[in-house]
């Protein structure tokens, strides 16, 4: 099992989805950088368990995230015949970096299924 932690903004309004029978949050993070004069952008696919409680009310399309979860990577043929690489991250923990406005919101989740809460603060 491979952990990884993620810093980057939502690209899409999360969703909560049912797969195979359970329900999840979806959304996408993207993290850029700067090489040689040329912005590079990775786009991350996140899953994160159960409904994702009042936090899935935040996590829309801009807001800057810190995810942190179990890594899986697979090779895929777009529709334009072209080889990709999904990143995709079963999420343990999310959590907040700042907000566009002034609401209030939780500062993270911590997956009821094995995410280990508390004690750390995310790098935001």
């Amino acid at each position: 099992m491979l952990k990884i932690e993620v810093i980057g903004n939502i690209g899409n309004d999360a969703e909560v989805k049912n797969i195979n029978g359970n329900e999840c949050v979806a959304f996408n993070v993207a993290s850029s950088e700067k090489r040689n004069g040329t912005d590079y952008t990775t786009w991350v696919s996140v899953l994160m368990n159960g409904n994702g409680g009042n936090l899935t009310q935040y996590l829309k399309k801009g807001a800057k995230v810190f995810v942190r979860g179990n890594l899986s990577v697979k090779q895929y043929q777009d529709n334009a015949g072209q080889w990709r690489i999904g990143i995709n991250l079963s999420a343990s923990e999310v959590q907040l970096c700042g907000l566009k406005s002034e609401n209030t919101a939780p500062t993270g989740y911590n997956d009821p299924f094995g995410g280990q809460p508390g004690g750390y603060n995310p790098p935001c």
